[in-house]
């Protein structure tokens, strides 16, 4: 039968256990360590007596400079071996602690060594009993640094690896706390995406209520035939690449031609129909420029460099333009729909209906592409919280199967999503 463990309770079984399993390295290791601690205690004894001893008869004291020198190097290395963390608790004795004391330890060496060169022939000569006896623990201490190391990489291995999967349990405890933080912000979002669907609701319901005003009716069919005949008189006009090569040579100053600027020719580009029925029904304006423009195309050189098929398209629809009049029926039906929008309008604004109608259709397309981007963020963080669901899942299952593994028991993982 399987041993339930939660989650937060694995780690201290799980050391409880490798203690058990590795009882006789770590015995063994605790007599190297305290034998090591002993050292470290003896040498920081030692170092601090330095500056107490009493002279000998005839021993001459240290100059200021000497002694300054000869403290900061004490004091620089007493810290270094204070640093120095010995993993003597048997619980505290693991690979990684060990390979810590191992650093810790050549640190010492390295301390000792690289300002001992500068710093122990300034007062060496006086203090030779000392140094010996430093050097002597400091040798002790090398020793059992290099017999931990050689028994971790010989004896150990086994231990390094069954303590390696101890750093998979915070990382699955953090990605436990990101499900529970990430659900609980998509369950508040949720909360407000059906807010902001009941108040785009709300005012679709306004807008249709407010639609059922005869004299609105009347102007949504206005406004509807209004873009069917703008739409029909856009469809009708085929210079527009003619009238590009035209622009990019006037300003380029490659065509010259009179009475044409670059401004006029750009306005027709852009907003062609605003600018036709602006130049009313006999259109004066663009019948001068587009006569100029199909004497270039009819010129053998061609200075807009067209090809054929497309000039004469071109051509073609200038004559309709030009000669037939082929305008200017449906400039006259959208300036007399545009004067019939215009009357009811007057109408609306007395009613207030036309801005009140206007305010609610900025408002509604202003809430649905906020409402758009808003459910895209939800749905992004829905697929992000099933993706690291999926992979929690997994990190549990792994290590669940390692731990039966390197304990040989059969636990079952207990892990729990905040909410």
């Amino acid at each position: 039968m399987s041993t339930e463990i939660p989650l937060d309770e694995l780690e201290e079984w799980y050391l409880k256990s490798l203690q058990t399993r590795f009882k006789k390295q770590h015995k063994l290791l605790t007599k190297l360590f305290s034998n090591a601690e002993r050292e470290m205690a003896e040498a920081r004894t030692s170092l601090r007596t330095w500056t107490q001893r009493t002279l000998a008869n005839e021993e001459e004291p240290l100059d200021p400079k000497n002694q300054s020198i000869m403290e900061r190097f004490i004091d620089n290395v007493v810290e270094t071996l204070e640093s120095v963390k010995i993993p003597t608790v048997h619980v505290d004795i693991t690979y990684e602690n060990s390979m810590n004391f191992i650093d810790g330890i050549k640190k010492v060496y390295g301390i000792y060594n690289n300002q001992g060169k500068k710093s122990i022939p300034r007062f060496g000569k006086a203090y030779k009993i000392e140094i010996k006896e430093i050097d002597m623990h400091l040798r002790k201490m090398g020793n059992i640094s290099a017999k931990v190391n050689k028994y971790m990489l010989k004896n150990y291995q086994d231990g390094k690896n069954a303590e390696g999967l101890l750093k998979k349990i915070p990382l699955l405890n953090n990605n436990i706390e990101r499900l529970g933080t990430t659900k609980s912000k998509i369950e508040a979002l949720d909360q407000e995406k059906i807010q902001m669907s009941d108040k785009l609701k709300e005012m679709e319901e306004s807008l249709f209520n407010l639609s059922k005003d005869p004299d609105l009716q009347n102007l949504e069919r206005i406004e509807t035939l209004e873009q069917s005949k703008s739409t029909q008189l856009s469809d009708s006009l085929k210079f527009k690449k003619a009238f590009k090569k035209l622009l990019k040579g006037l300003e380029k100053g490659s065509i010259r031609a009179r009475e044409m600027r670059p401004d006029q020719i750009k306005a027709y580009i852009k907003s062609p129909v605003t600018n036709i029925i602006n130049d009313g029904p006999k259109i004066p304006q663009l019948r001068q420029i587009l006569i100029k423009t199909r004497l270039m195309l009819e010129d053998e050189h061609d200075p807009l460099k067209l090809k054929s098929d497309l000039r004469e398209r071109i051509i073609e629809n200038i004559n309709q333009i030009v000669s037939e009049n082929s305008l200017e029926e449906n400039i006259k039906e959208i300036i007399q729909i545009r004067d019939e929008k215009a009357e009811c309008k007057k109408i609306l604004e007395k009613k207030g209906l036309e801005q009140k109608r206007n305010e609610l259709k900025d408002k509604i397309a202003t809430l649905t592409i906020d409402f758009e981007h808003f459910e895209n963020d939800l749905n992004r963080r829905k697929r992000e919280f099933k993706e690291l669901l999926e992979k929690v899942g997994n990190d549990r299952n792994e290590l669940q199967k390692m731990v039966c593994e390197e304990t040989f028991e059969d636990i079952k993982l207990k892990v729990m999503i905040p909410n």
